[in-house]
C-alpha cells in the first residue's frame, strides 16, 4: 500500500519536475518477472524513481547498506522494497556480509519479482558509465543456478540520459534496451562460474554504454556540450530522420561524441585547437552576456523580436505577478532545503522533487483556506482558484524565461549600435568554428565504418 501510494505521488511529481520525460522502446519493458533491471546511475535517488515509474509491476531496489539506519528508517525503507547490500568501500577492508542480501534477491527472483540495481555502485553526475561491479551478474546467475533454467530470468538494461540532472524543468530521456536472457550464460556458469560472471558483466556494460551518452572525461564532455550549443541545431537540420525529436537529439549527441573520439586519436592537435577556439568564443559571450543563438540572426530579426518580447512581457505582467505571489515561496523552499541538506550536487534534484511534493500542495491549501476565511468564497470559486495556482506557476516560469531571452536581445541590439565591430568579430569567429565543424563532419563521414 505504501509503495503504491508513493509511486502515484512521485509519478505526478516527475510530470511537474521534468519539462520533457521521454522513453524509447518502452514496449521492451516486461510487465512481470523474474526480472533484473540494470541502469546507469547519474542522479542518485532520482534514478530509481524515474525507472520504477515506467514499470507496471512493483519493483524491489538493491541499495547500498549505508542508506539504512536503524529502527523506523530501516523499517520504512524495507516497506519501500529496498534490499541492503554492502560494498567494499563501505566496509573499510572488512569482509563483506552480503549473504542475506543475495538470499533475499534469489528469493525475490524465484517468486517472479522485479529487482532494480545500479551496477556502478555509486552515483556520479557525469555523462559516462563508470566501471561496473559484478553484483548484478552474480545475483542473476546465482538465482538461475539455484532454481533451475525454468526460472527464465531476464536482465533489462536501461540508459538514463538527463539534459541537466539537477535543474528543475529539464529533460530526461530513458532508453530501454533488449532484455538479456540469463539462460544464455547458464552453461558457462556451470563450467566456470567466475568467468561467466565476468562475461555477463561485460555484456551488461556494453548494453548500457549503447543506451546512454558516454563521454570518457570531463574535458571531453565539456567540449561535446560546447559543440551542441553552437552546432547541434544546424547539424540536426542537415540530417533529417524519422526518429522522434528526443531520440534524434540523443543520436546526434552520440554522433558528436563518437567523432570527437575519432579525431582525438587521429588528429589530437586539431581537437585541442577546436577546444581553444570554442572556449575563447564562449568566454567572450559570457563576458558580454550574449547568447550564441542570437548571433545567427540578422539585426532586423533581433529588433522585431525584441519589440515583440517587450509587448508580450507587458501584457503578461499581471498574470506573472499573480503566479509569483502564489508560487515563489513553495518554489524556493525545495532548493534552499537541498542546498542546506547536502553539498553533493547529485542529491539536489531528488531532494527538491521530494520537498516540492509537500511545499506546493501545503502552500496552495493555505492560500485556499485564507481566501475562504477572508472572502467567504464558494466551493466552485475555491476549486477554480486552486486550479489556477499551478497553471499560473508554469506561466510565471515561462514568463521569466521570456524575460531573460528579451534581455539578451536588447543586449545584442545595444552592441549593434555601440560596438558593432565586436559583434561582427564574434560572428566571424562563430562562422569559422561552424565551418571547421562542418569540414570535420564531412571528413568523418568519409571514414570507413
Amino acid at each position: 500500500m505504501l509503495y503504491a501510494l508513493l509511486k502515484f505521488i512521485y509519478r505526478l511529481g516527475l510530470l511537474v519536475f521534468f519539462r520533457r520525460f521521454e522513453t524509447r522502446n518502452r514496449h521492451l519493458m516486461p510487465s512481470e518477472g523474474p526480472l533484473l533491471v540494470v541502469c546507469n546511475h547519474p542522479n542518485t535517488f532520482m534514478d530509481p524513481v524515474v525507472t520504477a515509474s515506467l514499470l507496471r509491476q512493483q519493483v524491489y531496489f538493491i541499495a547500498k547498506s549505508t542508506v539504512f539506519g536503524s529502527g523506523l528508517q530501516r523499517w520504512l525503507l524495507r516497506k519501500m522494497h529496498l534490499i541492503p547490500i554492502s560494498r567494499p568501500e563501505d566496509n573499510h577492508g572488512q569482509p563483506l556480509q552480503n549473504e542475506e542480501a543475495f538470499a533475499a534477491s534469489f528469493e525475490a527472483l524465484q517468486q517472479g519479482k522485479t529487482l532494480l540495481i545500479f551496477p556502478e555502485g555509486n552515483s556520479f553526475n557525469q555523462r559516462r558509465l563508470r566501471k561496473i561491479k559484478t553484483g548484478a551478474a552474480r545475483i542473476a546467475l546465482g538465482a538461475a543456478a539455484a532454481h533451475g533454467p525454468e526460472l527464465n530470468i531476464r536482465i533489462l538494461p536501461v540508459g538514463l540520459n538527463y539534459s541537466a540532472p539537477t535543474r528543475f524543468r529539464s529533460d530526461v530521456f530513458v532508453n530501454v534496451g533488449e532484455p538479456i536472457a540469463v539462460s544464455d550464460f547458464a552453461a558457462a556458469y556451470r563450467d566456470d562460474g567466475p568467468a561467466a560472471v565476468l562475461a555477463l558483466t561485460e555484456e551488461i556494460r556494453q548494453r548500457l554504454e549503447a543506451l546512454m551518452v558516454h563521454t570518457p572525461t570531463d574535458a571531453e564532455d565539456e567540449l561535446v556540450r560546447q559543440i551542441e550549443d553552437i552546432y547541434k541545431v544546424q547539424l540536426s537540420a542537415m540530417i533529417p530522420t524519422a526518429a522522434p525529436a528526443h531520440e534524434h537529439d540523443f543520436l546526434l549527441t552520440r554522433a558528436i561524441v563518437k567523432s570527437i573520439n575519432h579525431f582525438s586519436q587521429v588528429a589530437p592537435e586539431r581537437v585541442a585547437a577546436l577546444r581553444e577556439s570554442i572556449g575563447s568564443y564562449q568566454r567572450q559571450l559570457k563576458r558580454l552576456r550574449l547568447q550564441d543563438a542570437l548571433l545567427g540572426k540578422g539585426s532586423k530579426a533581433v529588433f522585431w523580436q525584441s519589440i515583440g518580447g517587450v509587448l508580450l512581457l507587458a501584457l503578461g505582467l499581471p498574470l506573472y505577478l499573480y503566479g509569483l505571489l502564489h508560487n515563489y515561496v513553495p518554489y524556493t523552499i525545495p532548493s534552499k532545503v537541498a542546498q542546506a541538506a547536502t553539498k553533493e550536487e547529485e542529491w539536489h534534484a531528488p531532494v527538491m522533487l521530494t520537498v516540492g511534493m509537500f511545499t506546493f500542495p501545503l502552500f496552495y491549501a493555505l492560500c485556499a483556506w485564507l481566501l475562504s476565511v477572508w472572502l467567504s468564497e464558494t466551493d466552485v470559486g475555491l476549486v477554480l482558484y486552486l486550479f489556477s495556482l499551478p497553471l499560473s506557476g508554469f506561466f510565471t516560469l515561462g514568463y521569466w524565461n521570456m524575460l531573460q531571452r528579451t534581455q539578451a536581445h536588447w543586449v545584442l541590439l545595444r552592441l549593434f549600435f555601440t560596438r558593432q565591430d565586436v559583434v561582427e568579430q564574434l560572428r566571424r569567429q562563430r562562422k569559422q568554428i561552424i565551418a571547421g565543424l562542418e569540414q570535420a563532419r564531412l571528413e568523418y563521414l568519409q571514414q570507413p565504418n
